[in-house]
């Protein structure tokens, strides 16, 4: 077949597998990219042309969901390719875990209930309210809007009962969605004001036509404009579920009213929502701040009128670093590599924090290679055997660098070499047998329950102070070590971040490009409060900012940490030690493990372990609560049981079949 023709039977394809669906449409714009990019015959496209095609996208900048997309598309197309050519051992190029990446897990974009009050007081026109109550109390999507009809109104609400709409999801799934008494008001005034029409859709617009998608996000667009942040709506979806999450709708119920077919895709949309993590985090600061004294409380503080500083903007990306001046003295297959190494990862970091990033692996990769070429001379990175690496171990360990820091250079240095093998050159294959050095089992890193007295002991009692300096430090300690951010995620925190009303922040890309949502104390958001009140910011705008105007580095926030350890009388005191200790006080303070891996964000529930360390106490504690629930439901062992009003007083006999 033609190229023309190949396209036309793989929308044909496409739109037999995907009825109803957008996905033909943005998989054939995929296609016509790549070939843009490769004009090889289909049956000559390799593996590094796809390699080649999916580098070219990251350095475009585009969002790592948009490639994955197009990874999709491109393996989509070739097993269609296989299927049409009768040649089924036809290979497919795309390998989807090499190509496509890692997925980023974000929380969904949702409003604040500050903005939605903001966009709705912008809102004049009584068709728009009426589009915009469904969206936002019946989780329409904007193509389910616009496709509304009459008839699909099942029935009025009367009473405590909300009234019936009939939508056409994806796919043209058919489901009932439900609409409040106060929503289907607004809805019942649109109604009123539409008039008579030929169409029997619900929605017009100026010209008495059907009203499209791309003209609701058109004026949504503008709404938000006016309001002061982009606005889409697709994020009204998502307030919707985070609403209903948070008032205590079930998952499973939220899911059908979503017309989703997965429970983990109603996961995807409540994901910033977590009502069972917020009150456990709650309860259990409570009771660690019961435990202070009087003079901790800081009684003569006044909760603040928190709001939620400025709508939130799209963070500014850093510059590249200048590749072409980093170590021009190396031979140029080791340079090269390694620097194609460093510039397939560029895209996978957070917008903020590439540059830095760059900056540091490229000093770390080059001290590596330094090792290297003074201990013997190599020209190609594959020249690297097992017994290089053997030396480079026994000799940075006599110099005293520790197991994870020589782990750390050999992630760099067999990742450099496997994507080399990879593209088929030639390399010294002893290197993949490398056994890394083991780690020793960590030691605590908290703070004493005396240490932590000290130290908000010496914060609170000059929270109320006008410096200004001192109170980012009062808050950024607070924020450290009552939410258990590490420190660059700390440091990256924007003003649009702050959620003040609902006590949390939210955590953008942070390790493993993964979105999650932190809570926050009444102290911490008060002292936060206090120093935000001091300075004029916009949304956009890093929250902690030194004298001279420029954001904090983590290295500068450690710095900070650590002065502030020496003046309340703690040594070596540093941010991840604050961690450490927020998430050891608590598990303490009985706030389930599996919560604190959520807050943490941990993936796994054994790294969780290292940083909460149980107590002697709380064992014991917890040992004395249950056992004496579990002994008063069964008969005593002793002949002289402690006395006790409660014990069982009929014994159940087992009858035991001889």
């Amino acid at each position: 077949m033609d190229e023309e023709n190949v396209l036309l039977e793989f929308e044909k394809y496409l739109k037999r597998r995907f009825p109803g669906r957008r996905t033909p449409v943005d998989y054939l714009s995929d296609l016509r990219q790549f070939r843009i990019f490769c004009q090889k015959a289909w049956r000559e496209v390799d593996m590094h042309d796809i390699d080649q095609f999916v580098d070219r996208q990251r350095l475009d900048g585009l969002k790592p969901a948009t490639i994955r997309r197009r990874v999709a598309s491109l393996k989509t197309f070739f097993d269609f390719m296989a299927e049409e050519s009768n040649d089924l051992s036809w290979p497919n190029p795309v390998r989807f875990k090499r190509h496509a990446g890692k997925r980023e897990k974000l929380i969904p974009r949702d409003l604040h209930d500050v903005e939605i009050e903001q966009v709705w007081q912008k809102i004049s026109s009584t068709r728009d309210r009426a589009w915009f109550a469904l969206m936002i109390r019946a989780g329409l999507r904007v193509g389910e809007v616009v496709d509304l009809k009459l008839k699909d109104i099942l029935n009025k609400p009367e009473g405590e009962k909300p009234a019936h709409l009939r939508a056409y999801g994806k796919g043209r799934k058919e489901r009932t969605v439900l609409l409040s008494a106060d929503a289907y008001a607004v809805l019942s005034e649109w109604l009123s004001e539409r008039g008579e029409s030929p169409l029997e859709y619900i929605f017009l617009n100026e010209r008495r036509q059907q009203l499209s998608a791309n003209g609701i996000e058109w004026l949504l667009k503008g709404y938000g404009r006016e309001a002061g942040f982009h606005l889409t709506p697709h994020q009204l979806r998502h307030t919707y579920a985070r609403q209903l999450t948070e008032a205590g709708m079930p998952i499973t119920s939220l899911g059908k009213l979503m017309g989703h077919s997965q429970i983990s895709t109603t996961q995807i949309y409540t994901a910033g929502a977590d009502p069972k993590l917020a009150q456990a985090y709650h309860e259990a600061m409570n009771r660690v701040e019961q435990v202070q004294t009087p003079l901790e409380k800081s009684g003569n503080l006044q909760k603040s009128d928190f709001s939620r500083p400025g709508p939130i903007v799209e963070r500014a990306e850093g510059a590249e670093p200048d590749w072409e001046s980093w170590c021009p003295d190396f031979p140029e297959s080791i340079r090269q590599a390694s620097l194609d190494y460093i510039k397939r990862r560029w895209a996978a970091w957070a917008a903020a924090k590439r540059r830095c990033r760059a900056i540091n692996l490229l000093g770390e990769i080059k001290n590596l290679w330094s090792w290297f070429l003074e201990y013997r001379p190599i020209t190609w990175p594959g020249d690297i055997g097992l017994k290089d690496l053997w030396a480079y171990q026994t000799d940075q360990q006599t110099k005293g660098l520790t197991a994870g820091t020589i782990n750390r250079r050999f992630d760099y240095m067999i990742g450099i070499i496997r994507e080399l093998a990879e593209q088929d050159h030639p390399v010294d294959q002893s290197v993949f047998r490398i056994r890394y050095i083991p780690r020793p089992e960590s030691l605590p890193k908290h703070l004493s329950a005396e240490e932590i007295q000290r130290l908000e002991n010496f914060v609170l009692q000059r929270l109320n102070t006008n410096n200004l300096n001192l109170r980012l430090e009062n808050a950024s300690i607070l924020v450290m070590l009552h939410s258990g951010l590490r420190v660059g995620e700390c440091v990256d925190l924007h003003l649009q971040d702050i959620d003040l009303p609902s006590k949390r922040l939210i955590i953008r890309a942070g390790k493993g490009q993964r979105d999650r949502l932190v809570y926050l104390s009444d102290t911490a958001c008060q002292a936060i409060q206090l120093y935000l009140q001091a300075v004029q910011r916009q949304s956009g705008d890093f929250i902690w900012l030194q004298e001279n105007g420029q954001p904090f580095s983590t290295e500068a926030m450690r710095h900070l940490v650590a002065r502030i350890g020496v003046a309340a009388g703690i040594e070596h005191l540093h941010p991840h030690r604050l961690r450490h200790t927020c998430a050891t006080r608590l598990l303490n303070a009985g706030m389930d493990i599996v919560q604190i891996q959520k807050l943490l964000g941990h993936e796994d529930l054994n790294t969780t372990m290292i940083y909460a360390r149980v107590h002697d106490a709380t064992v014991e504690a917890d040992y004395h609560q249950f056992t004496n629930k579990i002994e008063k439901q069964h008969v005593p062992l002793s002949n002289l049981p402690i006395p006790a009003h409660n014990w069982p007083t009929q014994i159940i006999k087992v009858q035991i079949a001889s």
